[in-house]
């Protein structure tokens, strides 16, 4: 089960690595990128709370269940981290979820032409 929870948080790690990357390759596309691009994203970023949360989850079992957890044993910081960190990666979906449904579209957005480029080109 320890290789379970190590393989787990390990392939997190490589799903929010694709989700900062799927975040960039969205801020730098296109109008239409930017318009579709939220929903793999914000599966990208949920698959990895779930499992996060499904590795955190091996872990309070195994402390609850393996006699290598002796009375007086606590989990401490890195717990509270990873804790924080699914908390943190379903709010900031969510948010993503919520601005792409609530704010309006690019369309209708038209260039300002520049006087001085055209004063250049006649």
């Amino acid at each position: 089960m320890w290789r379970s929870v190590g393989f787990l948080m390990s392939f997190t790690v490589v799903l929010e690595g694709m989700s900062i990357v799927a975040y960039v390759i969205i801020l730098g596309g296109g109008k239409r990128l930017r318009e579709n691009g939220w929903r793999v994203l914000s599966l990208l970023i949920i698959l990895s709370a779930i499992v996060q949360a499904a590795g955190m989850s091996i872990v309070a079992y195994l402390f609850d269940n393996e006699d290598r957890f002796f009375v007086g044993w606590r989990l401490d910081q890195s717990w509270i981290f990873c804790t924080v960190s699914w908390c943190f990666s379903l709010i900031c979906a969510g948010a993503i979820v919520i601005a792409a449904q609530i704010l309006p579209s690019e369309g209708g957005y038209e260039l300002i032409p520049d006087h001085d480029a055209l004063r250049m080109s006649s």
